[in-house]
């Protein structure tokens, strides 16, 4: 007899799990900056959180797919698509945008999220691209590993 397996319910955050996406955000090397608990979902397993995905709003009203993490514990199980795919489906506003690691670009492809360069850029957008880049080009020296931003859009809801 097969047994079902478990799936971690993704409801919206509360305050209380303030510490734990934070935690998912330190553990996944993502941006700490601008994680305010009440646009984060969050994939609970036996009362613990072990997924988040947020989308923010940018000064010049840019939304961004951000802050999509995975518990070192629950990675492999899909519910890093499962956390994005609830973000996306709750978010009527588009275009939505996200900034990627090349490497994980195809991935967010199956989002129909697009590769973005240059004026296609949304301003708002620019200026924590360039930080995000400078960031990642020490990190490429440190690690003597080549990364690179990706900037992406998605128009269909």
């Amino acid at each position: 007899m097969a047994v079902a397996s478990h799936l971690p319910a993704i409801r919206e955050a509360v305050e209380a799990d303030t510490p734990a996406i934070r935690a998912l955000i330190r553990q996944a090397q993502l941006n700490p900056i601008d994680l305010d608990w009440r646009r984060f979902l969050v994939a609970v397993d036996r009362g613990e959180v072990v997924a988040c995905a947020q989308v923010r709003l940018h000064r010049g009203g840019t939304r961004e797919l951000a802050s999509v993490a995975v518990s070192l514990s629950h990675r492999g199980r899909g519910l890093g698509r499962a956390v994005a795919e609830a973000a996306v489906s709750r978010e009527p506003v588009r275009p939505l945008y996200l900034y990627t690691e090349s490497r994980t670009e195809a991935f967010w492809a199956r989002f129909d999220f697009r590769a973005l360069d240059g004026a296609a850029i949304p301003r708002d957008l620019r200026g924590s691209l360039r930080i995000a880049r400078v960031a990642t080009a020490v990190f490429s020296i440190v690690t003597r590993e080549r990364y690179r931003i990706v900037v992406m859009r998605r128009d269909e809801p």
